[in-house]
C-alpha cells in the first residue's frame, strides 16, 4: 500500500511517499481503509520537531491524527465495528509510529474509532 512517511524533522520537504506493508489488525483492533486524511497542527508540529530533542533519532512515521474512512477487517475480540461500517478516527498517530492516516490502511484500537452518522461526508469525519 502507499503511505506518506517522515524519516527525520523538517518541512514539508521530508515526507516521502513510500510502499508498506498492509497491517494486520489484533485483539480489539481494526483496519480501516483511509478516504480523508487530514493535517492539524499537532501534526506539523511533529514532523517539524518542535517538541523534540534536538539531534533526535526519528523513527519512519506515518504523519497525520485525523482521518475517516471505512472498516476493512476486524481482530479478535472486536465486536461493535463490521466491515463496511464508516467511522472516523480519534487521534490515529498517538498508537505508534506507523498509525497516521498518511497511507491507504491504518490499524487502530476499536475504543479509538467511532461510526459516522448517516448524512456525515468522510471529509466531515476528518475533521472532528
Amino acid at each position: 500500500m502507499k503511505a506518506v512517511v517522515y524519516r527525520r524533522h523538517g518541512g514539508p520537504e521530508v515526507l516521502a511517499l513510500t510502499e508498506r506493508a498492509v497491517p494486520e489488525p489484533g485483539p480489539g483492533e481494526v483496519r480501516v481503509r483511509i478516504v480523508v486524511s487530514a493535517v492539524n497542527p499537532t501534526d506539523w508540529k511533529a514532523r517539524a520537531g518542535l517538541r523534540a530533542q534536538p539531534g533526535a533519532d526519528v523513527p519512519e512515521t506515518v504523519p497525520n491524527q485525523d482521518g475517516a474512512g471505512v472498516v476493512d477487517a476486524v481482530g479478535p475480540d472486536v465486536t461493535g465495528f463490521t466491515p463496511g461500517d464508516r467511522v472516523w478516527a480519534v487521534i490515529a498517530g498517538a498508537y505508534g509510529p506507523g498509525s497516521g492516516t498518511a497511507q491507504e490502511y491504518t490499524v487502530l484500537p476499536a475504543a479509538k474509532l467511532v461510526r459516522l452518522p448517516d448524512g456525515a461526508g468522510f471529509d466531515e469525519g476528518a475533521g472532528l
